[in-house]
């Protein structure tokens, strides 16, 4: 059966990486986004799904069309995510706090929830991964980005805990961080040529590499 990845998220610099790398390895691609529309993609290569991920019911429709297009994706990347920084923890709004985690955790959430599904209707000698971008915020936090911490904390919690619960079924389940050589945390120099070498990796092998994958360039 041919190999297929969805990702929802694709952004110029991480999205592109990622789907190029993939596409490159001979999957097909499909790509999910608020606007359903990648100019990057100048050739037209990828399969793209409009999708508003502060909506989590949403979710379902993206893996109902991809499966439709390109059948069951037998790797799932979750990329998403709302930054809105503010002066204090509390100086968001509530609606606004909200909205932000049903991006960046219940989609997510759902994102897993349907490819763990999808997984289970694939052939055993398929690999079977579900990535969820990550950062350091799950273990350091930042005042100013108190709503995007808050939503990769529970990410990581939501990888962690299916990884435990599916791992021995052969599903894998990764939290994705990219780092500096010294082990610090990656923010402006974040590399979607990095995102797609090691996310590669993650899905066709990477024997011993834990849920909370850290790495530096392109190695674990």
């Amino acid at each position: 059966m041919s190999k297929t990845i969805l990702l929802l998220g694709a952004g110029k610099m991480v999205g592109e990486g990622i789907a190029s790398h993939f596409h490159q390895a001979g999957y097909k691609v499909a790509l999910a986004s608020r606007s359903g529309n990648f100019p990057w993609d100048t050739k037209n290569s990828y399969l793209h799904v409009k999708a508003d991920f502060a909506d989590p019911s949403s979710v379902e429709g993206v893996f109902q069309k991809v499966k439709t297009e390109y059948g069951v994706p037998n790797v799932v990347v979750y990329n998403t995510a709302i930054m809105t920084p503010t002066p204090q923890p509390t100086s968001e709004s509530v609606a606004a706090f909200e909205t932000g985690i049903k991006s960046t955790i219940v989609s997510g959430y759902a994102a897993a929830k349907y490819a763990l599904e999808g997984f289970r209707t694939l052939p055993s000698e398929v690999s079977k991964t579900f990535i969820w971008t990550g950062n350091g915020l799950n273990v350091k936090p930042v005042p100013v980005l108190f709503n995007l911490g808050v939503g990769k904390a529970g990410a990581a919690s939501i990888v962690q805990t299916l990884a435990a619960a599916y791992g021995n079924d052969g599903f894998k389940f990764y939290y994705a961080d990219e780092r500096k050589p010294d082990g610090g945390f990656i923010s402006q120099e974040i590399s979607g040529e990095n995102h797609g070498k090691f996310y590669l990796k993650l899905a066709e092998g990477a024997a011993g590499v834990p849920w909370d994958a850290t790495f530096v360039g392109s190695e674990y």
